[in-house]
């Protein structure tokens, strides 16, 4: 009944999108190539050439000479030297009759998130992430492998909480489509498959963002998860109103979030991932205000969460910090007030830092 009921949610608010997208004269673009009318720029993660191309753009660079020149090209060494590894295992699969195709080079994030303070106390608890997507042309032209720590349902989360790595393989199903299987690093109670569907809808300052996944998961079982962002711009500042529900066949129940955000920023990274979006974790260069609720049943509301975040570039505009203050109340602590403080740095290996 409830995934009935969600499902129905999910189509009519396509129609309604569709709806306006016809009256309206709204576009609808792929969530990595969004981008704003007014208002921050979007980071996006480049088309870049093929490997072999960047790899000789970085051996035609000059040697690095003081402190910011070396961090940028110890930067790009670890990025060429990620390149080079996709590069060579695409190719082994390529036919010897014929000549390799070009490897595309293959962005990748990595940040890293600490618990500084839990609950009024000093506390230290690290935890990483990260995203890959790669073209695997001489292995299969429609296929794409990613690598992410993001879990399965791409939930929101508990914030600084991350699960464990995995890794699938990606294709394109139908139109705007993608189906996804593969395993986590605790295998071998770990594999995975999913359906997933994520668009980006733009009218003047307002943008939609719809998405849905329809997944099964060793040990969790069937679940179908949906969420629905609504993002108004004017200038730099941000009105933003998020939700997710994820329904589990084996709980018989729907947890769900819902946040809403106020912010002042010049930067959107785009992910191509919902969970962050609801969390604010694509805006940067500002500064931002977000209420958060979410419960383990619609019924019910187990956590409340007010936090303050600010997120900037350094000198090197592939590097970027994050500073998070916030105090969150749960019905399991009888609504105590926990005071909390994460702070957090985010690497974008998206092209040559020293071009």
């Amino acid at each position: 009944m409830i995934l009935t009921e969600t499902i129905s949610r999910l189509v009519q608010a396509a129609l309604v999108i569709s709806v306006l997208a016809v009256l309206g004269g709204c576009t609808s673009v792929p969530p990595q190539a969004a981008a704003t009318t007014s208002g921050p720029r979007s980071i996006l993660a480049p088309v870049t050439e093929s490997i072999s191309e960047l790899r000789e753009q970085f051996v035609d660079l000059p040697p690095p000479n003081g402190t910011g020149n070396r961090l940028d090209h110890w930067h790009d060494r670890l990025y060429i030297g990620m390149q080079n590894l996709i590069e060579r295992t695409d190719q082994k699969f390529a036919d010897d009759c014929l000549r390799p195709l070009p490897t595309p080079a293959a962005p990748f994030r990595l940040g890293v998130d600490s618990l500084v303070v839990e609950d009024g106390e000093m506390a230290l608890n690290a935890s990483v992430d990260l995203d890959v997507l790669l073209e695997l042309p001489n292995i299969e032209k429609r296929l794409r492998l990613f690598i992410t720590n993001d879990d399965v349902q791409e939930s929101p989360g508990e914030q600084g909480r991350r699960s464990n790595l995995r890794a699938g393989l990606r294709l394109p199903a139908f139109r705007a489509l993608d189906f996804d299987v593969g395993l986590r690093a605790d295998f071998p109670d770990a594999a995975f498959m999913s359906l997933r569907w994520q668009r980006d809808y733009s009218h003047g300052d307002l943008h939609v963002q719809p998405f849905a996944k329809l997944y099964l998961q060793t040990g969790d079982g069937l679940g179908f998860v949906s969420g629905l962002t609504f993002d108004r711009w004017q200038d730099r500042w941000l009105l933003r109103s998020s939700s997710y529900a994820n329904w589990r066949k084996d709980r018989a129940a729907t947890e769900w979030t819902q946040t809403m955000l106020v912010a002042n920023i010049s930067e959107i990274i785009r992910f191509a991932r919902y969970g962050p979006i609801v969390r604010g974790r694509d805006l940067a260069g500002g500064v931002g205000l977000q209420l958060l609720a979410s419960g383990v049943r619609i019924s019910t509301t187990d956590t409340y969460e007010l936090s303050v975040f600010a997120k900037q570039p350094t000198r090197k505009r592939w590097l970027y910090w994050r500073v998070t203050p916030l105090v969150r109340w749960q019905r399991d602590n009888n609504w105590r007030a926990e005071p909390g403080l994460y702070v957090g740095a985010e690497a974008l290996f998206w092209r040559l830092a020293t071009q």
